[in-house]
């Protein structure tokens, strides 16, 4: 088909340049750094106004970008011809009444004659039946923004409406449904009172940006700035992750890089520095203080006490154990007044104004608006909070000692789905974890049930880096106790705490570090007053013994016997008779490593018999692993072929798939190399499979080639 180009006639000159004059005086202003991102918000936004129902409230926390979404929108489907007006009302800049509304359409629907002849003589509901027969029949786009502001305390907010105001905005957006217009408000809350035949039950929740989006972000806000070289720092992904890809907070907060560091700026965020929030402190648009004192002032003054309750938290709160945390609060004389039976209204009131939100997922997690911690703590530094603040950050150090101490059960617990379900929930509070820990070492105070929890996670998602951060900074800070503070058990916690920084440098193969900081433990554990011999003569086993797995992993089979061999003696002397099997383990291995096979059987059977008596099942399936493998290097087949079933048949009840896999590559070659037929049968068995699968999963194991020896 062939086109053929004209020139437009006057009429439809006329027309194109009147509708981009249009367009250009409608636009909105162009945010700071540009629109980014919102590409799936927005074809999810679509499909609801066009699929389910024409009104739709976009709710969202302050600062999460409605305004700028709804606007963009605007411009958007006015520019591609989704509707042909677009009429915008933003209650935070007047209380916009039904009767002002109505005028503000018909003047830019009507043209002036049947403005004046036919609407304006009409009465008010008169007006309103003709205005939404014609939106109903055309498709243009209504947005009414910031609703919150409608029902807000006269005192705090001068834009509100009345109840006989409220009723009537509700009766004409309930006009236009199911019509041709289409409707978007934008609101914090939920807005109960215009839901009934309006928006009904389509709300679309919009959170921050997506992690590609805020990364886009983030980067304009950098160069704009002369801070790109932070880009791949550790503590800048730390602030981004908090910042929840939440527009407002990083536009305000990551400007600061400018002529701070990630770690200045997340310290100042975390304490509720004021000099953060350098934007316009009058402007909820562009303050996050006023963005959030904006939703903070509508709540009770009641409600706005008890909330100062959770200036502690990060990202989080856990309803589950509200009633622990609200027990230590009540124990705190300067909090005993405090309205503690209205948790549950005040959570809503503030879940309502946007400040809180439920967790898609899991309600019971309250996600915290991502910059309310900062404002809780800035108003907890204001003069004449200072008794106040301390007995909050006392209560939540010791709910989270309780806290820490569920979380390490379940990161310890030999029920696998409780282990997953201890890391789910540890992941979601480790900032407050931290929080509680820092709090914890500024007070001087124990640290026990805080770390421990920590430590296992970190063990889980193996973040080495992290890990060694962690206890880097909690080993300087106990450096910081007096002398009198560290005798007895403080000093016994920072032993460990220095051991445990040893432990992740080894495992990050940084062994000089890791030996000057194990030699650090030995000197320390000697100048701890108020502690037994028998105390410090088991954490100096224990730094032995480590220093040999040090050595073991540099293959110095030498020195790390000389190591295991002096924790076994310490351990002998006092009986400790789990430790010891741990010991003869690992010098089995070593024995092993050097091709010393009788020795490494002896030490292997030795930890075996231990293992046996504490009746430690998977321990017990680490050493027939080891003692299977001595075997099958003897060619002692029988016996080889015993031990790795009895390995795999633990490791399998364990669901440890990693070190089942070892198992089985071992048997797979075991059955190559010795011709044993019935080894498909006897693994068929352990995994109560038909001998088929067994013999197919062994092949496999085959093809994946002879690595995987078990090193401890």
């Amino acid at each position: 088909m062939q086109l053929t180009l004209r020139d437009l006639t006057p009429a439809e000159n006329t027309a194109y340049y009147e509708l981009l004059a249009e367009l250009t005086r409608t636009a909105p202003l162009e945010p700071t750094y540009g629109f980014v991102g919102r590409d799936l918000d927005i074809l999810r936004i679509e499909r609801r106004l066009l699929l389910k129902r024409n009104l739709l409230l976009v709710r969202g926390m302050g600062g999460a970008g409605k305004t700028t979404l709804l606007r963009h929108l605007g411009a958007w489907w006015r520019t591609t011809g989704l509707v042909e007006h677009v009429f915008t009302f933003g209650y935070e800049e007047r209380a916009w009444t039904r009767q002002q509304i109505l005028f503000e359409i018909a003047q830019q629907l009507l043209d002036p004659v049947a403005y004046l002849r036919d609407f304006q003589p009409l009465s008010l509901d008169a007006q309103q039946a003709k205005l939404t027969k014609l939106l109903r029949a055309q498709r243009h786009l209504l947005i009414l923004d910031n609703l919150e502001s409608i029902t807000g305390t006269s005192l705090a907010i001068q834009h509100t409406l009345d109840k006989t105001e409220q009723e009537h905005l509700r009766r004409l957006l309930a006009d236009l449904a199911g019509g041709q217009t289409l409707v978007l408000l934008g609101s914090r809350g939920s807005e109960d009172w215009l839901a009934t035949g309006t928006f009904a039950d389509n709300v679309y929740d919009l959170l921050g940006l997506d992690a590609e989006a805020a990364s886009t972000l983030a980067d304009l806000i950098l160069e704009r700035h002369g801070a790109t070289k932070y880009r791949q720092n550790d503590d800048f992904q730390h602030l981004l992750k908090l910042l929840a890809g939440f527009p407002l907070a990083l536009e305000v907060v990551l400007p600061n890089l400018a002529h701070q560091t990630p770690k200045a700026v997340l310290s100042a965020l975390q304490v509720g520095d004021v000099a953060l929030d350098t934007a316009d402190t009058e402007d909820k648009t562009k303050s996050i203080l006023r963005c959030i004192d904006y939703s903070h002032s509508n709540l009770s003054p009641e409600a706005q006490h008890l909330l100062l309750c959770l200036a502690p938290f990060t990202s989080v709160f856990n309803l589950v154990p509200l009633e622990n945390y609200t027990k230590h609060l009540q124990q705190q004389p300067a909090l005993a007044n405090l309205p503690f039976a209205r948790w549950p209204e005040v959570l809503q009131e503030a879940t309502n104004w946007g400040l809180l939100s439920p967790d898609a997922n899991n309600p019971r997690f309250l996600h915290l608006q991502p910059t309310l911690s900062y404002f809780l703590q800035n108003r907890l530094n204001q003069h004449g909070q200072a008794e106040r603040k301390a007995a909050i950050e006392t209560a939540f150090r010791e709910h989270y000692r309780q806290v820490g101490r569920s979380l390490h059960g379940l990161l310890t617990s030999k029920d696998p789905q409780e282990r997953q379900i201890g890391q789910f929930i540890t992941r979601l509070q480790y900032e407050n974890l931290v929080t509680a820990l820092n709090l914890a070492l500024v007070a001087q105070e124990s640290i026990a049930g805080l770390h421990e929890a920590l430590l296992e996670y970190l063990k889980s998602t193996q973040n080495q880096r992290r890990a060694l951060e962690l206890f880097q900074n909690i080993e300087k800070q106990f450096a910081t106790y007096s002398s009198d503070k560290l005798a007895g058990a403080l000093g016994m916690e920072y032993v460990y705490v220095i051991g445990n920084s040893a432990n992740w440098q080894s495992i990050a193969k940084q062994y000089e570090d890791a030996g000057r900081s194990y030699r650090k433990v030995l000197e320390v554990v000697e100048q701890i007053g108020r502690v037994d011999e028998e105390t410090k003569s088991r954490v100096k086993a224990t730094i032995y013994h480590q220093l040999g797995v040090m050595a073991q992993e540099q293959r110095q089979w030498l020195q790390a016997e000389q190591y295991y061999q002096q924790a076994l003696q310490i351990n002998i002397e006092y009986n400790d008779r789990y430790s010891q099997a741990d010991t003869y383990h690992q010098l089995g291995f070593v024995a092993q490593e050097q091709r010393q096979w009788s020795q490494a059987e002896q030490y292997y059977q030795q930890a075996l018999r231990i293992y046996m008596e504490y009746n430690d099942r998977y321990a017990q399936a680490r050493t027939y692993h080891q003692l299977g493998f001595v075997a099958q290097k003897q060619r002692q087949w029988a016996q080889a072929c015993d031990y790795l079933l009895q390995a795999l048949e633990i490791f399998v009840a364990y669901e440890d798939n990693y070190y089942a896999s070892i198992a089985l590559r071992n048997l797979a070659r075991l059955w190559r190399e010795s011709g044993d037929t019935a080894v498909p049968g006897r693994v068929a068995e352990k995994l109560g499979v038909l001998v088929g699968k067994a013999e197919e999963l062994l092949r496999k194991m085959l093809g994946e080639g002879d690595g995987g020896k078990d090193r401890e």
